[in-house]
């Protein structure tokens, strides 16, 4: 007997946003920021897939390399024209994906190889039924006890932003530096963290397109993070369990805590983190329990 991902409690069946293959970016922008999903299919009209848009695309083309190929350069900076003219497939890639039968361990193994964050779930008539991201995946070490400390896996070099910087600045530092998370530290306090989710789902409310739309990028785009930032931040001491921290994350429905030591920021844990250096630990293994279908993973002792 194999966990298949049809029988798992991981993954969301149907997913939240499918959006249409032939629709403008404006459509996945609107979809994601809304629903605060990371990940889009794009399906036929039979609802095949035929592509995937990720948050790190749209926070691309909205204030990265993207931003200046296509908004500046072709659409002479007006962003919400650009939004609504660009077709979908400008953004999309070839996702991998997952059939209802695959099992878990094919499931990690193709996230953790491929370097991705959700895979496409779909049928024998390749028609997405799904999708499983790393967070349903590692929210099955909730409550288990790893034996390793967050520090042993967490991210040290941390790319933090003043409260009071822009979010252009922000969505260009996500862009360049590839990261989803910037904590915003004035001095050594904490003052929150923007993730990609909160820039999305700013850009993409009513009133934010609205100021687009008259072309007053510039009131948006000077939006202070701090503003759009998630309060309050959620932290965890360097020395707890990585059970305990995931199941944290788990609780609050996030994908990452700052790591503190005797109170001061020192680092990051996100589920990324959880996903593909516990694995790596000395001495950690992880098994896969068919029978109650749970991942444990921690140091063996003996």
């Amino acid at each position: 007997m194999v966990m298949r991902v049809s029988e798992l409690p991981v993954g969301r069946f149907p997913p939240l946003a499918v959006v249409p293959s032939s629709s403008r970016v404006l459509d996945v922008l609107v979809a994601m920021g809304r629903n605060r999903v990371r990940h889009v299919p794009l399906v036929d009209e039979r609802g095949v897939l035929k592509g995937m848009v990720s948050a790190r695309d749209l926070v691309d083309f909205l204030g990265g390399r993207r931003f200046r190929d296509v908004v500046e350069a072709r659409f002479n900076g007006d962003v919400y024209k650009a939004l609504e003219q660009t077709g979908v497939e400008f953004l999309k890639y070839d996702p991998p994906y997952v059939y209802t039968r695959s099992d878990l361990r094919e499931v990690i193994e193709l996230m953790v190889e491929r370097g991705i964050g959700a895979l496409a779930v779909v049928d024998e008539d390749l028609r997405v039924v799904g999708i499983v991201s790393e967070r349903h995946v590692i929210s099955l070490l909730a409550n288990v006890e790893t034996h390793v400390k967050v520090k042993e896996i967490m991210t040290s070099e941390v790319v933090y932003l003043s409260p009071m910087d822009s979010l252009f600045e922000g969505m260009r530092v996500m862009s360049e530096r590839r990261i989803r998370r910037l904590p915003l530290v004035s001095g050594e306090e904490l003052r929150g963290i923007v993730t990609i989710k909160d820039v999305l789902s700013y850009v993409s409310r009513e009133d934010v397109l609205a100021r687009l739309k008259e072309g007053s990028r510039s009131a948006v785009y000077d939006t202070p993070l701090v503003y759009i930032s998630s309060k309050p931040v959620l932290a965890v001491e360097d020395d707890v369990d990585v059970g305990l921290a995931v199941s944290l994350m788990k609780k609050h429905g996030i994908g990452a805590l700052v790591v503190t030591h005797d109170g001061k920021p020192r680092g990051i844990v996100t589920e990324r983190d959880v996903l593909t250096r516990l694995p790596r630990v000395k001495g950690v293994e992880i098994f896969l329990d068919e029978a109650t279908k749970t991942i444990f993973g921690g140091r063996v002792t003996f």
